[in-house]
């Protein structure tokens, strides 16, 4: 095809950043200090009895979630005896109970802290010493690496399984709105340092992103059928399932498995839904794709990496009526900070878009001035859905924030229509699948191992999850090369399993600079 065959549907964000703040401001109320689950309680109000969520056969109205939302939120305040501003965790994979304890959390003033259900003990145990969570809410698949992170910390926060124990039903008696704190979750993201940073977002941060998220993932109606099947404890759930309530649309809720998905897309009369290249990928490979009728779907947003024409054509002949989106951001933007409109995801392929409405982006040199299109330098942003900083980490908070602008460590250029082209990350990150990964966090592992003298990590491509991860290796002085077996259940122990190295390199001389840096380009020059 090399080009959609569908007509121009919208146009780059025209309307001033202060204007549109100023505008939606005023239309929904947002003066106050609203919490981000009253907000989406006025859509849930105008539609109970209208299906929210669809979970395996399970089926929630918006007033029987809401209902959920309320026994949950004061099961917090009475039993828990939490307070506005305390934190508290969830571990939980992608069900209705994610979602029904995250915006209790909210509704309550507690400051939710996701964390990423793929991770051991070892790195749960920072997350929550840090974040100083006083309630663990989980499900007992996760309970071990729950306890194992206990043990580790040395803390004893209280947990709640949600497929265990139930709040007490009508129990609804909640503390008034005014209390409601400022800070409304901490996510945490990997750091360059290798001790991931917590990052605060505020209730009217995720206000505006499920406003400005519903404008850039062109959600049109409330008959909006989304596939959900990100991981709900990733900060994309405020850009793309979180919306979808505020539309008053339904949301499908599923894990990722790629016959499984064709199945539901054609099944429940999905008309929309988001994935990474690398899923989309393994859906046109499915030998099963022949066998549903995908004609349903409307538009597919992607992210996390660009996809090259030849396989859009690919996804465009397996979902023949879809519009193409793609989006970027980062934890720190509440996940969204440009857009490219499916009215140019051919003939801009490969761009990131333009800055999101309310928002605005530059690119600049070190010295923070902007660069003449076609000049690399970092990416920058402001807006309404910024994060208030990295909790108990002032100085990485002013550094990223200097200016008022948020710095992302990405590089790029802009043309001569202001389309941003990312070409490299500052911050040493690999993406594997839409996973975030910093070799930091894996090389601090590796330094774990008595056999490791020098370990440096980088990202391999990979045409089917855009990178692997790779490890080069020198052995600890006097001591022999260890088995490439052994390294690797050692990092198994230590680290998700989506950050284990796939492949280990071993030398005897690493590059390095005059001051004994580790030339990692040159490192990625022996992968060729």
């Amino acid at each position: 095809m090399s080009g959609s065959p569908f007509p121009v549907r919208n146009r780059p964000f025209a309307e001033a950043p202060e204007d549109f703040v100023a505008r939606l401001t005023a239309m929904h109320g947002l003066e106050g200090r609203l919490s981000f689950t009253a907000f989406l309680r006025r859509t849930a109000e105008r539609r109970l009895d209208h299906t929210a969520l669809v979970v395996d056969q399970r089926t929630l109205s918006y007033g029987a979630l809401f209902a959920a939302i309320d026994d949950a939120a004061a099961w917090l305040v009475h039993e828990a005896r939490l307070v506005p501003g305390r934190r508290a965790a969830l571990m939980i994979g992608n069900s209705e109970h994610y979602l029904i304890w995250y915006l209790a959390m909210l509704a309550a003033g507690i400051v939710a802290v996701p964390l990423n259900t793929k991770l051991v003990g070892r790195e749960v145990a920072f997350q929550l010493t840090d974040s100083e969570a006083q309630l663990v809410v989980t499900e007992s698949t996760h309970l071990a690496v729950v306890e194992a992170a206990k043990a580790e910390a040395g803390i004893a926060p209280r947990h709640f399984l949600v497929d265990r124990e139930t709040p007490p039903a009508g129990n609804h008696d909640m503390p008034p709105v005014p209390k409601i704190t400022a800070d409304a979750a901490v996510y945490y993201t990997s750091g360059t340092t290798g001790r991931p940073k917590g990052v605060i977002l505020d209730h009217r941060g995720m206000i505006f992103m499920a406003l400005q998220g519903t404008l850039c993932n062109e959600y049109d109606d409330p008959g909006l059928v989304f596939l959900s099947m990100m991981p709900l404890f990733h900060i994309a759930s405020h850009v793309l399932t979180l919306p979808v309530l505020h539309l008053g649309g339904l949301a499908v809720i599923e894990t990722y498995a790629t016959e499984r998905m064709l199945q539901v897309i054609a099944g429940r009369g999905v008309n929309c839904f988001f994935a990474v290249p690398s899923m989309l990928l393994m859906m046109a490979g499915s030998a099963e794709r022949h066998e549903h009728d995908l004609s349903g779907v409307r538009v597919i947003q992607y992210g996390a990496a660009p996809m090259a024409t030849e396989r859009m054509d690919e996804i465009q002949a397996l979902f023949p009526n879809a519009h193409f989106v793609h989006n970027m951001g980062q934890t720190e933007s509440v996940g969204l900070i440009t857009s490219l409109d499916s009215a140019r995801a051919w003939d801009k392929n490969g761009s990131i878009g333009v800055a999101i409405p309310g928002g605005r982006r530059r690119v600049v040199d070190a010295a923070d001035q902007d660069v003449e299109p076609g000049t690399v330098g970092e990416l920058i942003s402001q807006g309404p859905n910024m994060m208030r900083g990295y909790l108990n980490n002032p100085d990485a908070s002013a550094e990223t924030l200097r200016g008022g602008w948020l710095h992302t460590g990405d590089l790029g250029y802009l043309d001569d229509d202001g389309f941003l082209y990312l070409v490299d990350r500052q911050k040493d990150m690999i993406i594997r699948g839409g996973e975030n990964i910093y070799s930091t966090e894996v090389e601090d592992v590796l330094y774990m191992h008595p056999g490791v003298g020098l370990a440096a990590v980088v990202g391999a491509p990979n045409e089917l999850f855009g990178e692997e991860v790779v490890a080069f290796l020198q052995p600890a002085e006097g001591v022999s090369q260890s088995a490439d077996d052994e390294i690797t259940a050692h990092c198994r122990r230590h680290l998700a399993s989506f950050k284990v190295p796939v492949k280990l390199v071993w030398l005897d001389d690493f590059p390095l600079t005059a001051t004994g840096k580790i030339q990692k380009h040159e490192l990625k020059r022996l992968l060729d």
